[in-house]
């Protein structure tokens, strides 16, 4: 009997953090920025990023500032165009009243959309078309064979085969995969992981005992022999939008080893992926600082001398006899989790003040 793909449906969700934050949060005193406004109208396509930043130099803390409105707001992501929002002080701490709009006399019931955490572009590319796959999974995915016309690049309306029955009617994603991302466990282990990319959709039109013809309905970039097949993913409004950023475990500490944009350099609203994944204590809305090491130094009185970058320096040599050390490292920006996996997680860089590169330290959130 011929054995059939079945297609499952893939919802896009991220994990909703928890206020866990709160024992942390009531160590660290808000500050509010000089010149922050008193009233401050919530405008179409704010997010809470970009209400508190008008606030915070840390503006993932904006749960803080919400304190004010839990009798009256059930969930502080239901804020309006429209609604002012009042800077007032309770116990010496920063909060924002909300006071909704009101109309006089409507003609027509408009609902607006209510504001979310982070820019929906920004997240819904990467939540609904980047994935990571563990190796074993990928292997066994649907694997495309190539087309009838030996093509190495196939466009849009050409039909691929795929080396597994699939079912007819079903739509499926066509993904590219980036080499292996490595990590060893501490079993010693060996784990590896794939970034996916999605670069086409299709629809199955055809089954044989072996094989499936799947038509190209859109195609983002030209296919190749051996991409692989995941069912196609759900209308990006499907995609949950809303969760609360929170600190990371006071002891995480990862490291970027890979950007989904390929690019040299990483700046704000890059998503990068980390070497910590939800079996390491991450979790979607989980902030980390992004870290530049301080300079390196040797040398001592009156003959310091910066070292190399790549030289090789324990934090204990400051007050060892070879006077050689490293300065104090710098804060240089945030990343929040979006998707943590078993041993990696994506995330998406909210501020970095200068750009970084792949190899990047992330840590928990520092005070100040």
């Amino acid at each position: 009997m011929m054995k059939q793909w079945k297609k499952v449906s893939w919802g896009v969700w991220l994990v909703v953090a928890s206020m866990g934050g709160a024992v942390y949060a009531q160590s660290l005193a808000l500050s509010v920025k000089e010149g922050a406004p008193a009233v401050y109208t919530v405008k179409k396509g704010d997010t809470l990023w970009d209400i508190s930043a008008h606030y915070l130099a840390s503006p993932w803390r904006w749960p803080e500032l919400w304190q004010s409105n839990r009798n009256t707001v059930a969930d502080p992501h239901w804020i309006y165009p429209g609604d002012q929002l009042h800077l007032h002080f309770v116990g010496g701490q920063p909060r924002l009243l909300r006071k909704p709009v009101r109309y006089l006399s409507p003609k027509i019931k408009v609902t607006p959309k209510p504001v979310t955490t982070l820019p929906a572009e920004l997240l819904l590319p990467y939540l609904a078309e980047d994935k990571l796959l563990m190796d074993r999974e990928r292997a066994n995915l649907p694997h495309v064979i190539g087309d009838s016309l030996a093509q190495g690049y196939i466009a849009r309306g050409g039909t691929i085969w795929v080396d597994t029955p699939l079912v007819v009617g079903d739509r499926w994603g066509i993904y590219r995969s980036a080499p292996p991302l490595e990590r060893k466990l501490a079993s010693g282990e060996m784990t590896k992981i794939s970034s996916l990319k999605e670069v086409a959709r299709g629809e199955v039109v055809s089954v044989t005992e072996m094989t499936s013809a799947v038509v190209l309905t859109d195609a983002y970039q030209e296919v190749k022999p051996n991409d692989v097949l995941l069912p196609a993913p759900l209308p990006k409004h499907d995609g949950a939008m809303s969760f609360s950023p929170s600190p990371s475990p006071a002891a995480s500490e990862a490291e970027v080893v890979a950007t989904m944009g390929g690019m040299a350099y990483i700046a704000t609203h890059e998503v990068v992926v980390l070497n910590q994944g939800h079996l390491d204590g991450l979790e979607a809305g989980h902030v980390l600082s992004i870290i530049r090491p301080g300079a390196g130094y040797t040398g001592d009185k009156g003959n310091y001398e910066y070292s190399e970058p790549d030289t090789q320096l324990l934090s204990s040599s400051l007050f060892s006899p070879s006077k050689s050390g490293r300065l104090q490292d710098i804060l240089i920006g945030e990343v929040i989790v979006i998707r943590p996996y078993e041993y990696f997680s994506l995330a998406v860089v909210t501020r970095a003040i200068e750009p970084f590169r792949v190899g990047a330290r992330v840590v928990s959130p520092r005070k100040g």
